[in-house]
This record gives C-alpha cells, sequence and structure tokens, in this order.
C-alpha cells in the first residue's frame, strides 16, 4: 500500500521544454573554475553515416498513396499506453523525458506502464533477441496496437549523447502519433539529385535498394489522403539532406527539437486541452497487486506517486499544474566543483551536468 510522503525536488528530473535552435552549455576549462560558453547550433550532419528511421506500415497498406493514414490518428484526449519489452532503466529514462514532449502540443497523453502490462506502443532496444538490429523505427499511429513490437531504437546505449536521445525519440513518437517524414509532404517540392542519393543509400548503414529509397526519400503522400501543413523543413520529422543530394543546393540539417509548425500542426491533429494544468492527467490509479517497474506513475488519494527503485515518492497533489522545473534547484558557482546529473540554474535555465559538460533543461518558469 502507498505511503504519502513529503513531495519531493528530485535531483534527476527531466523536462522536455527546451531552447528552440539554440544549444546552450558549459564547458569545463580547468579543475579550479568553470565558465559559461554559448554553442553554435548543431551543424549539418554529413554525408556519411546520417542516422534516419523508417517508417513502418500494416503489410497490406498501399504504400504507394498512404490511403489510410487518417485513420491511423488516435482520437484526441486519449492515453496512449506504452512500455518497454527490454533496455536498462537510464536509457528508457531518457525516452519517458523525451516522449513527453509532444503532451505540451497534443492532446494526447503517453502513460507508461510495467512490462507485464497491456500496452499500445512497445519498445525495444537493440539487445538480446533484438541484437541485431540496428536501426531505429516505428509503426505509424494505430498500426502498433497490431504488433507485439512497435518502436525501436537501434543506436540508444549508455553513451548516447544527449541530443540524439532527444532528437531520435521526438522523431519516432511522431510516427507513433501518425506523423509521416516531412521531405515526404504532399506540397514539398525538393530538387532531388535521385542518382547521387541512390548511391549514397545504397552504402552503409542502410543497404538499400533503388526501390527502398525511392518509397523512404522520393515518395510523396498524397494530399486528398493526409492531414499536412505547409512543408516545413525545419520540422523533427525531417530527414537531414546534404547540399549533394540535390540539384540546386539545397540542403537540411539534423533538426534536433519540435519546430514552431511542428507544434501548431500537432494540436489541429490532436485539438483539445493538452492537460498543462494538472500533474495527474491521464495518469491511472493504482491498482492493489499489479506489477509496476521504476518509473511508473499512478494517481491514489488524490496524489500523483511515481515508482522508485525503494517505495513510491510523492510527486504532488492532483490539480496542480506542473512545478517550476528550476524550483528548488541552486544558481551555478563559478568555481565550484560539480558532479555527473547535478543540476543548477544559470541566466534563466536550468542546466544539468554530463560526462561531457552540461546539458541545458528548458526555461525557468516551464
Amino acid at each position: 500500500m502507498l505511503i504519502r510522503t513529503n513531495i519531493k525536488i528530485m535531483k534527476n528530473l527531466k523536462v522536455t521544454v527546451l531552447v528552440t535552435g539554440v544549444l546552450l552549455a558549459f564547458a569545463l576549462l580547468s579543475c579550479e573554475k568553470e565558465e559559461l560558453t554559448t554553442l553554435e547550433p548543431e551543424a549539418i550532419a554529413t554525408e556519411k553515416g546520417l542516422k534516419v528511421c523508417v517508417e513502418k506500415w500494416d503489410t497490406d497498406t498501399d504504400l504507394s498513396k498512404a490511403a489510410t493514414l487518417k485513420a491511423k490518428q488516435w482520437n484526441p484526449g486519449q492515453v496512449i499506453r506504452v512500455k518497454f519489452l527490454n533496455g536498462n532503466s537510464y536509457v528508457q529514462s531518457k525516452v519517458r523525458q523525451y516522449a513527453k514532449a509532444w503532451e505540451d502540443h497534443a492532446n494526447i497523453t503517453f502513460q507508461f506502464v510495467s512490462t507485464n502490462s497491456s500496452a499500445n506502443i512497445k519498445i525495444s532496444f537493440r539487445e538480446g533477441q533484438y541484437a541485431n538490429d540496428g536501426g531505429s523505427w516505428s509503426y505509424l499511429g494505430t498500426d502498433a496496437n497490431n504488433y507485439s513490437r512497435t518502436m525501436h531504437y537501434g543506436w540508444f546505449n549508455d553513451n548516447t549523447s544527449e541530443t540524439d536521445f532527444r532528437t531520435t525519440t521526438i522523431h519516432e513518437f511522431g510516427h507513433a502519433l501518425g506523423l509521416i517524414h516531412e521531405h515526404q509532404n504532399p506540397v514539398a517540392g525538393i530538387n532531388w539529385d535521385r542518382e547521387a542519393v541512390y548511391a549514397y543509400y545504397a552504402g552503409p548503414p542502410n543497404y538499400w535498394s533503388r526501390a527502398q529509397v525511392d518509397n523512404n526519400l522520393f515518395r510523396r503522400y498524397e494530399a486528398s489522403t493526409s492531414n499536412y501543413s505547409a512543408y516545413d523543413p525545419a520540422s523533427i520529422m525531417h530527414y537531414p539532406i546534404p547540399a549533394e543530394h540535390t540539384l540546386d543546393g539545397f540542403s537540411v540539417g539534423t533538426n534536433t527539437n519540435l519546430s514552431d509548425t511542428d507544434k501548431s500542426f500537432i494540436a489541429t491533429v490532436y485539438p483539445g486541452d493538452t492537460g498543462g494544468d494538472d500533474i495527474c492527467s491521464g495518469v491511472s490509479p493504482y491498482v492493489n497487486g499489479e506489477s509496476y517497474s521504476v518509473g511508473d506513475q499512478v494517481t491514489y488519494q488524490g496524489y500523483l506517486f511515481e515508482r522508485t527503485a525503494s517505495g513510491w515518492t510523492n510527486l504532488g497533489e492532483c490539480g496542480a499544474p506542473p512545478a517550476d522545473i528550476c524550483a528548488g534547484v541552486d544558481p551555478y558557482v563559478g568555481g565550484q566543483f560539480y558532479a555527473v546529473g547535478d543540476q543548477v540554474t544559470y541566466q534563466g535555465y536550468l542546466f544539468e551536468r554530463t560526462t561531457t559538460g552540461w546539458t541545458n533543461l528548458g526555461q525557468c518558469g516551464s
């Protein structure tokens, strides 16, 4: 039975509200002193080793027309249950953290449940029986209901960068909401250098046939059978496109955050209250006797609880808005030693210490 505890501000609090287009970081200059530096946005991905995912479809879907695309959308307001089939607690926590980015703009809720619970979305990582699957992919929307494994992260491990966790997770959960790749938007008019694209994707790490390239890059969806916005090269759902892959030098870098169009568009697909004013929105009540894993959340007697390795933590009273991410976090102090996992505030933002520097977790007040 749950025991009500005091609300705790946990050191490992993760958020998904990030600063679009700019990556701030701290650079460790010496053991005695650290200074803030501002880094430029990520450079355009190089042609070699582009990490791209593949949309998966029901086997009876007509890929030439995507005629059932609209039918793959969930119902606005739906609680979509998600579980992990494998993976350690660290990589699982990163997927949990960044999948939530969509909830701020779409009237849906991703509820993460224990491995032995029923779920709509079932996630695997590259280990065990899936050790040979090095790609990342997701079934589109409600197709997930038809399969025992519906999303996979083939390049996630303990050494994956924060940017890669964020980019790939948000992208794959976009597919899980029914979103297509943006370069296949009905109104996208990319002037491809087809032979250059065929040649690139024929090699590692993809080894795609010309037909696979046609399907994954050149095929565009029909406007009459798909929901779409104006073409958005900044979309999180866009493949990186090197200039060498187009005839006019057009290129798209690695988009690492939701774009403004992503946010406004998904709100039209899943309209309604996003539940941002209640921390218990979309969370199921505690069920006595059910098995819960670390990270599972439940409601109990009007409070939100999260399962930890040692018991349950009370995250707050239902009906309350999510807490300011910077609440209780001390400001950064130059020259002070910080360990991996430590969090500080700096110039209105929350940062967390990593093995390589500092990661911006979002703006204070959010």
